[in-house]
Order: structure tokens, then C-alpha cells, then sequence
């Protein structure tokens, strides 16, 4: 059977668009699962291509200490881009299970710790 990971609950919560500074910090991107052809004559005919859209969430730290980042990057080298876990959305507190759309960069800005962007697409 395989394992189930879930996001470290410990992570702090990112910089949300409320906090002073932190820019554009929050995004969602609801993905298009529509198919389109269009005819010899110009005529579009559109279908989805799945019964369901899914979503991508993109959220970003400034501040993270070391300590924080640890835990994340070890979290990061169980899952990768490849395996799959259950995540809580800060912003609504549901559960989602998701991957990491892309691997992270992350930045130690010293003295004020780590800063990065994580992009989590549903499964």
C-alpha cells in the first residue's frame, strides 16, 4: 500500500495578500479542460475535455527561519514534483490533495531568513 504524505502542519503560513509588503503573494488559477476545433468554415465547436477543472494555488514566505526551511525541504525531497499528498488551503481551510506544480527555489535573505514561492496544482 502507499504511503500518504501530508503538507508539514508545523510550515508557517504565507505571506497572504492582507500582510504589509508581501505584494502579490496569492494567486489561483482555475485550469481549462476545454477541447476546440474549428471547421474549414470557420465554425468553433468546443467539449470539455474532463468532467472536472482543477485548480492551482501559488503562495509565498518571506521570514522563514532555517529551522522552517529544514522541514520543508525535506518534505520536498519525499514528494518532489511526482508524488502526490493532502494539503490545507490557508485561505479557505479545506483539504485538497495536490502536488507541487514545479520544484521551488527557494533564498536565504540574511538576517531575515528564507523566502520562496510554492505552486501546489490538485489531483
Amino acid at each position: 500500500m502507499a504511503e500518504t504524505y501530508t503538507f508539514p502542519t508545523d510550515f508557517p503560513e504565507p505571506n497572504l495578500p492582507t500582510a504589509s509588503n508581501s505584494g502579490d503573494s496569492y494567486k489561483f488559477k482555475l485550469n481549462d479542460s476545454t477541447v476546440s476545433t474549428t471547421s474549414d468554415a470557420n465554425y468553433k465547436k468546443t467539449r470539455p475535455r474532463t468532467t472536472r477543472m482543477t485548480g492551482t494555488w501559488t503562495y509565498v514566505w518571506v521570514g522563514v527561519t532555517t529551522d522552517q526551511y529544514k522541514t520543508l525541504e525535506a518534505f520536498l525531497r519525499k514528494v518532489g514534483t511526482f508524488q502526490q499528498f493532502e494539503w490545507t488551503n490557508w485561505n479557505d481551510d479545506e483539504k485538497y490533495v495536490v502536488r507541487f506544480a514545479e520544484m521551488p527555489e527557494w533564498q536565504e535573505n540574511y538576517p531575515y531568513g528564507w523566502q520562496g514561492t510554492l505552486k501546489f496544482e490538485e489531483v
